[in-house]
């Protein structure tokens, strides 16, 4: 919780089809590639959405990117270019945070979900992906598509649902189990 704006939402630009240690590489190519360095720190600051919006897709690819190069790129050029404030996103209301996201290209409401979780601290969302939407499916006693799964998450968790579905996300994974109640 409570990362960076700009870096969780790049991040999460990287994240499709992809696992976390995927997702740190290309991270860490990104900054080892385009990022300032830190004082102290052998890793440098994640790139800015004004430097990656500089970029060719081919400099990107070239980190590994892939298909999620034209995204990143595509996003950091509304970012830089002013067209969309992070920063003037906070004062939101929650749904309307999350329809603004879901207008740069690459995010969807699951991404959008992880942005405002991770890095707005809108704890009461649940974003739903595959092991949620198993774990709450389960609870629930049936399937539903994903927006129905992310009510019911966040009416049956409360105001932390953000948090518990963080919990019950890393029960499932480290255990192979599915929480029944």
């Amino acid at each position: 919780m409570r990362q960076p704006l700009w870096e969780c939402l790049a991040t999460f630009l990287l994240s499709p089809m992809k696992q976390v240690a995927h997702i740190r590489q290309m991270s860490l190519t990104l900054r080892k590639n385009f990022g300032q360095p830190i004082p102290g720190s052998l890793t440098p600051a994640f790139p800015s959405p004004t430097t990656i919006a500089s970029l060719e897709e081919i400099d990107l690819r070239k980190c590994g990117l892939g298909f999620r190069a034209k995204n990143l790129l595509a996003s950091s050029r509304i970012i830089a270019d002013g067209r969309i404030s992070l920063e003037n996103l906070r004062h939101l209301p929650t749904a309307a945070l999350r329809e603004a996201l879901c207008k740069l290209p690459g995010i969807g409401r699951k991404v959008a979900n992880c942005i405002a979780l991770f890095a707005y601290e809108r704890l009461e969302v649940v974003p739903v992906d595959v092991w949620i939407a198993r774990i709450t499916s389960q609870m629930r006693k049936r399937k539903a598509p994903p927006h129905r799964l992310e009510k019911y998450a966040t009416r049956r968790f409360g105001p932390y649902a953000g948090y518990l579905q963080q919990y019950l996300f890393h029960f499932a994974r480290t255990t192979g189990k599915i929480p029944n109640k």
